[in-house]
């Protein structure tokens, strides 16, 4: 029997993932073409529009917004302050809502969810890494990433997720004993840890210096690969976007092009 794409799909990612466990680069394992890397529509935007009200002003967020993100695809969603990237992002993971227009997520608008439904979403399906972290003060490590765990049905081991960002030795130190990027780390933990269907990032590396920056980056380029997670990254950097299968420019509350990366570059190539 002829073998299915997305089978040779999922066939050719278990074993770039096994190169990528024996500790080869991503230049060195030949990475994937994008069309290789597909797996099928997981995220589309149609014409959605934001608008925001001050008393009888109306304020336009974003103004018909289209883009689609295949599963297991690393996007960077580009633009300047104001541009409407993180509204973007917000409604991408059920933290605020469109003003109009559909928001698909596999297979589902999420436009059309109650609150309840969309407490669900959030919680089973979108793992969120902020740019301050946001970590609960009085847990350790992994109790923060256990407290994150415990809300869903089909997380991952914490200890494990812990490990796997490189600190088992860190588990039981408080945010206040953590470096900024040890933080951020654990804020990753916590996202994968609820083993969701898309990891939301916005502007993880902004309170971080360069090369602690770089670091992040490298652990959520792991994460997408390793974890086969759909990543999506909000940030201001271009320097960034190499890295990315694809990159969503935003300007003014509208797409203003889509850059596909058929060859796409590791982290540690890029300098800002």
């Amino acid at each position: 029997m002829e073998e299915s794409k997305d089978e040779k799909v999922k066939d050719d990612r278990n074993k770039y993932r096994q190169q990528y466990d024996e500790g080869e680069t991503v230049e060195e394992s030949a990475y994937f073409s994008l069309q290789q890397a597909k797996l099928g529509k997981l995220i589309e935007f149609k014409d959605v529009k934001k608008i925001y009200k001050s008393g009888e002003v109306e304020i336009p967020a974003l103004s018909g917004v289209d883009f689609t993100i295949d599963e297991g695809e690393f996007v960077v969603v580009l633009g300047a302050s104001g541009a409407g990237k993180s509204t973007i992002l917000n409604i991408l993971g059920g933290m605020d809502t469109a003003t109009s227009g559909s928001v698909i997520v596999d297979g589902e608008d999420i436009t059309s969810y109650n609150q309840k439904r969309l407490t669900l979403y959030r919680r089973e399906k979108v793992g969120f890494v902020f740019q301050f972290y946001n970590l609960i003060t009085n847990l350790n490590a992994l109790e923060n990433v256990e407290f994150a765990a415990s809300v869903t049905q089909n997380h991952l081991d914490p200890a494990e997720t812990l490990k796997a960002v490189g600190l088992a030795d860190r588990a039981g130190n408080f945010p206040s004993q953590l470096s900024g990027g040890e933080q951020q780390r654990v804020a990753i933990a916590r996202a994968i840890a609820k083993n969701p269907l898309l990891l939301l990032c916005d502007e993880p590396t902004g309170a971080l210096d360069y090369k602690t920056g770089k670091k992040i980056l490298k652990l959520l380029e792991n994460v997408n690969v390793k974890f086969r997670k759909t990543v999506v990254l909000i940030t201001h950097n271009s320097a960034i976007a190499p890295m990315a299968d694809k990159v969503i420019h935003v300007r003014s509350g509208k797409v203003d092009k889509i850059d596909i990366n058929t060859q796409k570059v590791s982290v540690e190539t890029i300098e800002w």
